[in-house]
């Protein structure tokens, strides 16, 4: 039989190639001067705070929190599993009467569940999770329930109101991330579509002012929850490239003849001063709130769920073609954002060049971490995000600029996390800094060299080599950010210091130190007893002569031993 032809292919339409970046940035925005393009005359606005009661309010479960508010625009933020994240709904769920915690059951055989379906032998009031049911005099007693699921509780996943603003360059004709973004969003808000606003505004000449008027059903999604208790949690995602020489972000034009200005006039100019008095009022009904929960047996439950821990966040998250946060002019800038309370934290990238294709899971992980997940700690949720995935470091490093209480004080943090990779960048960072006076080497002329666990530098122009130093520990520099899953990531405060710099320089001066007091101590032992030792032997030398003449015949034969 003869063999069946395959059937023609059409051809396939072609497609011009598209020009792919380079991790060593672009172009700057305007030959010669930079354009800074002011969009907006004065400083940022001030936003009058928000009147709210200072009243306690009690509620009496966790899943209370959950339900649909009384207001005229009810808002449900759904119940789910505190064990496996599932969504869950009565009667196929259970709370804990001690910690408070959900746990989900199979609604039909073999479906998804953490309890095996009508296996539960008591009542609500009885109900225990496995943590706490292994906590008392019945920790070494059955569960009264087949328990098929995970078995410890980590995080609490909540539909808590979220508003996503993109802004991207217009000339760049990519909205990869935004779309990425806005596909993993509304995957976790398919069951509550009404509680999550996402808008694209583009950015252009003269367009900020049209643009910033798409956001009025933002503004309406602002008030409608703040008014029904669940203040909407707020990012905004800049995408755009940066000036090569001020780290300004480009607002109009291509890659030759654009403008640039600093990120916050250009967060003025899109996002308008009625969406960003939105965003303050958020964060200040949230901060205010004085909601408290309890369990069934009227205790703390194992986590915070009310308003002021999950709601009303601001984040910015800077993807620039450039370095947007390695110029100390716009550096500065963007840490007025967090000092000045306009956002709570800023996540940019430190590397020459960063495409959205590289960064695009972190930011998805981190922007869910917080908003969905509740993970309030951003440092910790972004230490905990590049642990597990950190393929992005290898071109570019994160920074976070966000603010943090130390000694009941509000103080503005500003740390960057690198990788550590051998023959590349010892601890991370680019070291520049010679211990030969007078050679000033390039970042090519030092190269880093690995053996095992340790790592020095030698300099091509003067080749001067450091000392080796431990790369599985931390120092006073570079600590590690997580010492089981990801020991190569270390983490630093930005910008880095003097010290940090010359580190390993100051690591072989201190060698060399230790070196030559070592060697002095040993020449003074090979030379017999010290000044203050032969001031008492002359002395006794003097009264027993026997006793010196020992003593000398003594070193005579101890002094070809200690020379070997």
């Amino acid at each position: 039989m003869a063999p069946k032809r395959a059937a023609k292919v059409g051809k396939l339409p072609r497609k011009k190639a598209k020009v792919g970046g380079i991790f060593s940035g672009i172009s700057r925005a305007a030959p010669g001067e930079v354009d800074t393009g002011s969009m907006v005359p004065g400083q940022l606005g001030h936003f009058a705070p928000l009147k709210i009661s200072t009243t306690p309010t009690i509620v009496p479960t966790i899943s209370a929190l959950a339900a649909p508010s009384s207001s005229s625009d009810p808002v449900s933020v759904g119940i789910f599993c505190h064990f496996c994240c599932d969504q869950s709904n009565p009667p196929h769920q259970h709370e804990c009467v001690e910690c408070g915690a959900i746990v989900c059951e199979q609604y039909l055989p073999r479906s998804s569940g953490c309890i095996f379906l009508n296996t539960v032998e008591v009542g609500k009031e009885a109900f225990l999770c496995p943590m706490c049911s292994r906590i008392g005099d019945a920790k070494n007693a059955p569960l009264p329930y087949a328990f098929i699921g995970f078995g410890r509780r980590k995080k609490v996943k909540m539909a808590w109101p979220m508003a996503i603003i993109n802004l991207n360059l217009e000339s760049m004709k990519d909205d990869y991330l935004a779309l990425t973004v806005k596909l993993e969003v509304e995957n976790h808000y398919r069951s509550f579509p009404n509680n999550v606003f996402v808008s694209t505004l583009r950015m252009r000449g003269a367009a900020h002012i049209s643009e910033s008027k798409k956001l009025a059903p933002g503004v309406e999604f602002m008030r409608r929850n703040i008014k029904a208790g669940f203040p909407p949690n707020t990012f905004v995602i800049i995408d755009t490239h940066s000036d090569e020489y001020t780290g300004m972000l480009q607002h109009t034009g291509g890659h030759t003849g654009g403008t640039s200005t600093t990120v916050s006039e250009i967060m003025m100019a899109y996002l308008g001063n009625e969406f960003l008095s939105g965003m303050q009022a958020a964060s200040t009904a949230a901060r205010c709130d004085q909601t408290a929960s309890k369990t069934v047996s009227g205790k703390e439950p194992w986590c915070n769920l009310t308003a002021r821990v999950r709601g009303g966040w601001r984040g910015v998250f800077m993807v620039s073609c450039g370095p947007a946060i390695r110029v100390s002019h716009h550096f500065e800038e963007v840490k007025a954002l967090v000092r000045n309370h306009f956002v709570d934290f800023v996540l940019a990238f430190g590397g020459s060049g960063t495409l959205p294709s590289m960064v695009a899971t972190t930011v998805r992980t981190f922007l869910l971490e917080i908003g969905v997940f509740g993970r309030t700690d951003v440092w910790s949720a972004l230490c905990d995000t590049l642990a597990s995935s950190n393929d992005l470091l290898d071109y570019t490093t994160a920074v976070l600029v966000y603010a943090n209480t130390v000694n009941n004080q509000r103080v503005v943090e500003c740390r960057q996390i690198a990788k550590d990779i051998p023959g590349v960048r010892a601890f991370g960072y680019e070291f520049k800094s010679c211990a030969t006076p007078g050679c000033h080497p390039a970042p090519a002329d030092m190269r880093v060299y690995n053996r095992g666990v340790k790592v020095h530098l030698r300099c091509l122009k003067c080749h001067w080599r450091s000392v080796p130093v431990k790369t599985d520990e931390d120092n006073k520099y570079f600590k590690r950010v997580n010492k089981v899953l990801s020991p190569q990531l270390f983490w630093h405060h930005f910008p880095p210091s003097t010290g940090l710099q010359n580190y390993f320089v100051e690591a072989s001066a201190g060698l060399e130190n230790t070196e030559a007091a070592a060697t002095s101590q040993e020449r003074k032992n090979r030379n017999g007893v010290d000044n203050k030792g032969k001031g008492k032997c002359r002395d006794i030398a003097k009264d027993i002569k026997q006793e010196d003449s020992e003593m000398a015949e003594y070193r005579l034969h101890r002094l070809p031993m200690n020379l070997d």
